[in-house]
């Protein structure tokens, strides 16, 4: 029986020690590297298709994992047609699958559907949550590894790689059952308090337009605001980053009006959870050391350089 690869991935677990009933150390499955991508601060992921070694690109954004067009075409894959998909550009194309034998490290899976994406640039596919659900992921940009640890732990005990003082903030999103897949968190920025969403597959961090208008009087006009916008500030849990600079774009998903956004005849206020109002790429996210505690719901965060 072909199982997908989360359950094959989850089922990891049940062969490694653990303790539901009692706090646990962290116990680490297994480690990817992490491999830059040429001329980008983004990094790949090795993985086999079909037996061919394959590199994917490190995407928290896109839920659904992705196969390239030019490596569907170049492995004779047959793609079948379901659905039709919104980018985050507004517009709209037929969804396309293809099914695969996958394979992760140790881990396999036949039979594992893929969305057939168009412009992949220098790598073969997208490395998305559904291939990271389950576990804990601990990302280590500047040691180069992805990381995969159970969940059953010692809660709050995760940062293992330094004693120095750490940030934590809860997450919202990444789950299957959340209407909400990519995975947000709480910032403060210029002392406005806004959603981000971790985006990794992003090389220059991007605020939408109306944000930087509204709260920050940012607009085409102003002095270093095209194409990017120079704030003071931005703090994640009490972890301060100076002076970044964002890209600033418009959303052009739904309608908005200076305060509100209005999508699928719903109306959200800006600080609402509907879309976040920034993007975090790796020119930020490079300059940090991530753990995901997926059952605590928190995002755990200190300097790369942090030993």
């Amino acid at each position: 029986m072909r199982l997908p690869l989360i359950a094959l991935i989850a089922s990891l677990a049940c062969t490694l020690p653990a303790h539901a009933q009692q706090c646990t150390p962290l116990q680490r499955a297994f480690d990817l590297d992490l491999i830059p991508i040429p001329g980008t601060s983004r990094f790949a992921l090795p993985v086999t298709v079909n037996g061919v070694p394959k590199r994917f690109v490190l995407s928290t954004r896109e839920f659904s994992s992705r196969l390239s067009r030019q490596t569907v075409t170049d492995m004779n894959l047959r793609p079948r047609t379901q659905g039709r998909m919104l980018s985050a550009q507004g517009t709209v194309s037929n969804a396309q699958l293809v099914s695969v034998d996958l394979q992760i490290g140790l881990v396999k899976a036949d039979g594992q559907e893929m969305v057939v994406m168009e412009d992949s640039g220098p790598v073969d596919g997208m490395f998305g949550p559904n291939l990271m659900q389950r576990y804990d992921i601990e990302f280590d940009f500047a040691g180069r590894k992805l990381s995969y640890f159970l969940t059953d732990h010692c809660e709050g005990r995760v940062v293992h790689w330094t004693t120095t003082p750490h940030a934590v903030v809860p997450f919202t999103g990444w789950t299957t059952g959340s209407a909400q897949r990519s995975m947000t968190i709480p910032v403060t920025i210029d002392g406005h308090d806004i959603r981000a969403e971790i985006d990794t597959s992003l090389a220059q961090s991007v605020m939408d337009a109306d944000t930087a208008n509204s709260l920050f009087s940012v607009t085409p006009d102003s002095e270093g605001a095209v194409p990017q916008g120079t704030f003071k500030q931005l703090q994640i849990g009490g972890l301060n980053i100076p002076n970044p600079r964002l890209r600033v774009e418009p959303d052009l998903i739904g309608s908005r009006t200076r305060d509100a956004l209005q999508a699928n005849s719903r109306v959200q206020r800006r600080t609402d959870n509907f879309l976040p109002s920034l993007r975090l790429g790796m020119d930020i996210l490079s300059r940090l050391h991530l753990y995901l505690a997926a059952k605590e719901g928190k995002l755990y965060l200190t300097p790369a350089s942090a030993k």
